[in-house]
C-alpha cells in the first residue's frame, strides 16, 4: 500500500477520475498549467486509486477541486420491484400477442385460426404463472 496516504483513504472510481479530469481541463484552459503538465496530471489522474492522489494534483491550484460539495454526485433511479416488473412483463406479451392476432387475421386470414390456437395457448399458460 502507499504509505502517503492519509489515514483511512478511500478508493475512488470512475466517475471520480474522469471529474478530475475535466477538472485539470478547466485549469488548463484557464492558463494554469502547460501543455506538459495537463498531460502528465491527467495520466496521473487516470491512474489514481485513491482519493489522495487525485488531491494532490490539485494541492497547488486554486478552486474547483474534485472534492469541493459544488457538484452534488449523480442521483441514482430506483429499480422497480419485482412485482411491477412482472406486471410490465404481462404487459409486453399483451402487446405482443395482440400485434400477433392482427398480423395473423390480416395476412393469413385462411390459416389464422390453426396459428391463433398455439399463441392463446402461450399467452394463457404465461399468465397462469
Amino acid at each position: 500500500m502507499d504509505k502517503g496516504r492519509r489515514g483511512k483513504d478511500l478508493r475512488i472510481g470512475d466517475p471520480e477520475r474522469e471529474r478530475a479530469m475535466t477538472l485539470l481541463g478547466e485549469h488548463f484552459t484557464a492558463g494554469r498549467l502547460e501543455v506538459h503538465e495537463y498531460d502528465e496530471r491527467c495520466r496521473l489522474a487516470a491512474a489514481a486509486r485513491f482519493a489522495s492522489e487525485v488531491d494532490a494534483l490539485f494541492e497547488d491550484l486554486p478552486a474547483p477541486h474534485p472534492e469541493d460539495p459544488a457538484v452534488p454526485a449523480p442521483a441514482r433511479t430506483p429499480r422497480p420491484s419485482a412485482e411491477a416488473q412482472r406486471i410490465g412483463g404481462r404487459v409486453v406479451l399483451l402487446v405482443c400477442a395482440a400485434a400477433m392476432v392482427v398480423l395473423l387475421v390480416v395476412i393469413a386470414k385462411q390459416f389464422a385460426l390453426p396459428l391463433l390456437v398455439p399463441l392463446l395457448a402461450v399467452f394463457w399458460f404465461s399468465s397462469r404463472r
